[in-house]
Order: C-alpha cells, then structure tokens, then sequence
C-alpha cells in the first residue's frame, strides 16, 4: 500500500506528474473514511422485475431485516413500481400477486389437454402459450441495498438461496447476486430478465408435467441438490434450457436475445451447477477500499500496464480459442447430420434389407439381428466418417413426426482435427414422417449426450457432451443445420495446461437464410497460474477473440473475490470498469502512461483515480492514496 499526504498530494497537482517516479511516500494520517462523510444517510432507488408468467397487480411487503419492520405495498404493476430505501442492511422483498394463476410459458403451448380441462380456454384440447396452469410460483427475495439505483429480479432461484440467505456469486460470477443490479447496462439488465424468466419456466414447466403442484418443490430440490445428485434438479436445468431454445429459434424474440444468448446460456447452467455456498453479508460498509484489492488481482492477470493480458494466460486463451475452432463445430454438425441421415435412408421406414447400401459420399452395412445397426464409412463435409449406430426403438407417425432412439458413436476427421464420440443415447425427431423421395436430408430435430474426445492440433479435450441440433429446409434444394445447444464438460490438454473447462455454444443467427454455422460460445475455466492458483473466469463471445485484450467481457473469481470485468480500447484509449460487491467499482481510463478515472461506492464516489509521479492509483478526499499495482 502506497499513502500520499493531503499536502504532498496537492504540491504534486500543483507541479504536475513528472519527477522521478519513485513510490509515493507513506503517510498515517488516514481519516475514517478517507475524508467521505461516514455518516452519510443513503438512499437505494429499487425497480423491481418479475417474469410475465403471472400477474403483475398484487401486494409488495418489504421487511428491514435489522430492525424488523415492514412496509406494505399495494402495486397495479410490479415492473412498473419503484420505491426509496435507506442504505446500510438487507431488506426482505415478497410479492403476492392479486392472484396465484400461472400461464403456459411455452410459446408452441404446454401440451394435450385433460377431458374437460378448464384450463383449455379455446376447446382446441391443448394449453396454449398464455393459457391457465396448474402451477404455484414463490415471488421473495433478500438483498442488501446500494446507494443509487437497484433492480431486482423475482423468480425461483432467487428464491432458493435467499431462503437460506446463500450468496450465488461463485455460481453465476456476478459481482452482485445474480438477481440484483446496481451499477449496470441495457444489456446486463436484458440478461438478467431472461435469466429470470428461465428459472420461472423451469419451475412452472416441472410442476406442470409432473402434476405436482407445490410452491416450494424448487427450494426443496434446490436444498437436496446442494447435498447430493437430483434427478430433479437435472430436470429443471433442462426446461430452463428448453425456455432458451425457444427464446433463440422465435421470430419475434431472437432479434433481442441473440446478442445476449452466450453469456445467458452460460449463467443459467453454471447456476444450475451447484457447489458449496457462503453467506451473503447482512450489512454494508461505506467507503471500503476492499474493491482495490480485487481490482489489483484483476490487473495482476489482465496486465493493464502492458495492455495484455499476461503471456501465460494468452496462451491458455489461444489453446481455447484452437480448440473452438470452426472445423471442430463443422465436425459436430457432420456427426448429427450423417447419423440423422443414415438412420432414415437405409431403415425400417423403407422396409430395408440386411445389406450393402450406398447414400453420396457414404457406404452402409446394415443389420437388423439382433437389433438394428448401422456401420457408416465415407466422406462428409469433407470429414472422414467412420460411425457405428445401434437403434432399438422406433416411432413411425405422420402426425407427431418419426422419432428414433439410438446409441453408438465413431470418429470424424480432417487434417488437424479429430472427434471422437460415444452416445449414451442420441434422439431424432423428424417433422412430418418420412419422405422416402426425398434422398437429400432428413427435416427436424435431433438431441445427443455422451461422451467426446476432441483433439485439434496440440490440444486435446475431453469430457461428456450434449448436444442438439435442428435441420430445416432453406429451398427445395437445400437445407440448414442449425446448433440450439451445446455443451461440454471436461478437461482441456496441451503442452500449456491441464484446465478444468465448461463450453456452451448456439447459433446466434438460426433464422438467417444461409447454411453457415453462427456459434457464439460461453466458457468457463478452472486455471491454475503463477500467482492465481484458484483462479476461475468466464468468458464469452466468438471464440477467436477469447485472447483479444482490446474488447473484452470477463467475469472471475479469484481468492474468494468475484468480480466482473469490461475492457474497451479505443485508438489505444482503454478503459476498464471492475465490479465488486455491495455496489463497489472502479472505472480507470488509460492514455499512454496516464490514469484517470473514479472510485465509486453505488452512485457516490469515493476517490479519483489519479496519476501520481507515474504512479497511478486512487486519490482520497483525506489526501491519502493507494496505488493500483
């Protein structure tokens, strides 16, 4: 730590930043607060949001969880009502909507409908999308107020960890809890929402296909997940998938969404992946330095100084962005497509003999004792196809589409690039059933899990994948296949590292008319460097710029400490902005050798980032001042 006195500081702004740049002198005159008012009353301004599954009219309850008194409020529309708050402890928000009714959040609607169903308000005996379900939804949250604005997102997860006052930063990698904002953008407040509205559609869909109506199934689940593997648990990840996917592939809702999509569907499933939870602070201190120490980890691995990140975790970077590349997405593309093909071309459907068959580019032997079974070898895609296939179930139907059940897996390969995979179980669901004239694709959707080994140069990944893709018709004479979702868990190997790595990936653009693969990808990795021995950070965008310094989106965790990061560089002005929690972050702007910025608790400022006899750092109304490296 570096301490500058109030008098040294202001002859050095009088004469300007030159001089010999040695350290600034220590000084021990430090005041509480570094000159700020400590006994500054502040206020939180608190918007609030809650997923369009219910109804927005009802009652708000907030409780001083310090002095245990409440405020009851009585809202025509909770994402339109706002309120004042005084800063310094958490607060307990329920709503209670005018009525508990919740609708069928799937756009392509909920189902079949029972004999009579009330519910089926049209009689066309399904729920559509916006029609009643039997579903019961807890709208609570705890939050711990900053000054300045705070907007607060309801649904099931928030719930969950509120209930036990756990703090879900290691998991989602918010400086904030996931469901609460304060310093923010458009965009952070767009995937918030989604986010919300993913939990809330898991909870909704759950208990509405298992016929179990309970408010507090999500809480119980999430409480047994933390202890134990859930089947439960696995299920709701799912439909929270599934609310995703349908959001991606709308018309009128992927325009928004698609810019949002990767670091969506990374938060989302890192949510669900549950691990062992602290406790959120029940009070806040105003004007702590905390945050610099934070921001000192960050720059000890994003190198502002050298405007790089440092080599080691470059490289790391890079061997993620080889393993990413477009001919390792084209490889999976080229497994779903020949298995989806094969299946449907030389089968049952087609009254099919044991035998030799031929489809372009592709020789078949087929069997079907003891059960059916596919040997593919031959070239698609200008991929090497060597793949097994074993299906033992079938459903022939013009009206639900052909569906086929399998397992089996092979390898396809290219100069450079080499996938192996095993399918513990692999799904194809045709649209319509199957047109046998029709030789050149098969139309609809298909989903995969297993396991893979992906090798691409000198790096090597392992771990198990799950994957959906969906083919779609472009013309009479073509097709697209499109990746809703992708995600790997496993290993990454190279000379360079041995790294714990998540992937998610989705087309950005699935309605774009072209047959080019659009992936944007999610990544988390588990990394070990010099000086950063538990360090975990997030990242997402297109995969060959994982390693650009210039722009950057980087959430982290490192010595407990979360942080969210965002470089933009300029014409070499680079400014980064890091948040930390309770409403703390720095804004430092950088010129050549010049640093200038802001220190901020919520919307107040605590210190000016200054440069100080080429020493950059933070400059306290009390004179005193901490250096940033």
């Amino acid at each position: 730590m570096k301490k500058l006195s109030a008098i040294y500081a202001l002859s050095i702004a009088l004469v300007g930043c030159g001089g010999s740049g040695a350290d600034a002198p220590r000084v021990s005159d430090i005041e509480p607060g570094f000159g700020n008012d400590i006994n500054e009353q502040f206020e939180a301004n608190i918007d609030f949001y809650m997923p369009p599954f219910m109804t927005q009219k009802g009652e708000l309850v907030i409780t001083n969880l310090q002095d245990n008194t409440s405020s009851t409020h009585q809202v025509e529309s909770l994402n339109q009502f706002s309120t004042v708050l005084t800063v310094g402890g958490q607060y307990r928000f329920k709503f209670e909507p005018q009525s508990d009714q919740v609708y069928c959040p799937k756009t392509t609607g909920c189902g079949r409908s029972k004999l009579n169903d009330p519910n089926d308000l049209n009689g066309n005996n399904e729920i559509d999308f916006g029609e009643p379900v039997d579903a019961k939804i807890n709208l609570e949250l705890v939050a711990l107020p900053v000054p300045g604005l705070n907007q607060l997102f309801f649904s099931s997860f928030s719930h969950a960890v509120s209930a036990d006052n756990y703090d879900s930063r290691p998991l989602s990698l918010t400086a904030t809890p996931h469901y609460q904002l304060t310093i923010n953008t458009a965009f952070q407040k767009r995937k918030a929402e989604y986010v919300a509205n993913a939990m809330a559609y898991a909870d909704i869909m759950q208990q509405y296909s298992s016929g179990v109506v309970n408010s507090s199934l999500f809480v119980d689940t999430f409480n047994d997940a933390m202890s134990q593997d859930s089947a439960t648990w696995t299920s709701y990840a799912a439909f929270a998938n599934e609310y995703l996917l349908d959001t991606l592939m709308g018309e009128e809702t992927n325009i928004l969404y698609r810019e949002h999509s990767a670091r969506t569907l990374l938060e989302v499933n890192e949510l669900f992946n549950l691990r062992a939870l602290g406790k959120n602070e029940e009070s806040i201190t105003p004007y702590s330095k905390d945050l610099l120490v934070e921001v000192r980890n960050a720059l000890g691995v994003l190198r502002l100084q050298e405007e790089q990140y440092s080599e080691e975790l470059k490289q790391k970077l890079e061997d993620v962005e080889n393993i990413a590349s477009n001919d390792a997405q084209e490889a999976f593309v080229t497994i779903g497509e020949v298995i989806g093909d094969v299946v449907k071309h030389v089968s049952p459907f087609e009254g099919s003999a044991d035998g030799q068959y031929e489809l372009p580019g592709l020789d078949i032997t087929y069997e079907t004792q003891p059960s059916f079974r596919w040997q593919v070898t031959g070239v698609r895609r200008g991929y090497e196809v060597n793949l097994d296939i074993t299906v033992p179930e079938w459903r022939i139907s013009p009206t639900l589409g052909d569906k086929i059940v399998g397992t089996g897996g092979g390898t396809v390969t290219k100069p450079g690039t080499n996938l192996e995979v095993q399918f513990e179980r692999f799904e194809i669901v045709t649209t319509g059933s199957f047109d046998p004239s029709n030789i050149q694709e098969v139309v609809g959707i298909s989903s995969a899990q297993g396991d893979l080994e992906l090798t691409q140069q000198n790096a090597v990944l392992t771990g198990k994948v799950d994957l959906d893709l969906i083919r779609e018709s472009l013309s009479i004479k073509s097709t697209k296949t499109i990746v809703p979702y992708l995600s790997i868990n496993g290993v990454l190997n190279t000379p360079n590292q041995n790294t714990p790595i998540r992937i998610y990936a989705n087309e950005r653009s699935p309605l774009s008319l072209n047959e080019d693969l659009d992936l944007t990808f999610g990544v988390q990795l588990e990394l070990a460097l010099n000086g950063g021995k538990d360090l975990r950070m997030q990242l997402d965008g297109e995969p060959d710029t994982f390693s650009n310094f210039g722009t950057a989106n980087i959430a982290m965790i490192l010595g407990g400490h979360v942080s969210e990061l965002t470089v933009t560089n300029v014409g070499g002005n680079i400014n980064l902005i890091v948040r930390g929690k309770n409403g703390y972050w720095i804004d430092i702007k950088k010129k050549d050798t010049l640093f200038t910025g802001g220190f901020y608790f919520g919307d107040k400022l605590v210190g000016d980032v200054r440069t100080i006899r080429r020493v950059p750092g933070v400059l306290f109304p009390d004179g005193s001042f901490e250096s940033l490296f």
